[in-house]
C-alpha cells in the first residue's frame, strides 16, 4: 500500500523536474534579458552590425550622454529611453516580471 507521503514524493520530483526542464529553456533564450545586461547587448549588436556607438545613438534617436547614463543605471533610466535602445534591436518590447519568480 503507497502511503500518501510516497504519493507527494513523486509529485515533488515531478515538479523539480518541470522547474529544472523551464530554467533550462530561460538559459537558452536569448530574446530575453534583464537591463542589467542592456551594455553588454548593445555593444554585442554594434559590433555584430559593424557600427559605431554613435551611429546606435542615431538609430535609437537619442544622445551618446543618454545611452551611457541608461548603462551606468539601466534601473533608473526612463522606460522611453529603454524602448528607443531595444527598438533598434528590433521586434523588442519592455516587460516587467519578478525578479524573485525562480
Amino acid at each position: 500500500m503507497k502511503s500518501h507521503i510516497t504519493d507527494l514524493k513523486q509529485q515533488t520530483r515531478r515538479l523539480l523536474q518541470e522547474l529544472e526542464r523551464i530554467e533550462a529553456a530561460e538559459l537558452e533564450n536569448k530574446e530575453l534579458f534583464p537591463l542589467s545586461e542592456l551594455k553588454d547587448r548593445v555593444t554585442q549588436y554594434v559590433k555584430e552590425n559593424d557600427i559605431t556607438i554613435d551611429t546606435f545613438c542615431d538609430l535609437a534617436m537619442i544622445s551618446k550622454t543618454t545611452l551611457y547614463a541608461a548603462f551606468n543605471s539601466p534601473s533608473s533610466t526612463k522606460c522611453s529611453t529603454i524602448e528607443s535602445i531595444i527598438a533598434v534591436f528590433g521586434n523588442y518590447k519592455l516587460y516587467v516580471g519578478r525578479s524573485d519568480a525562480r
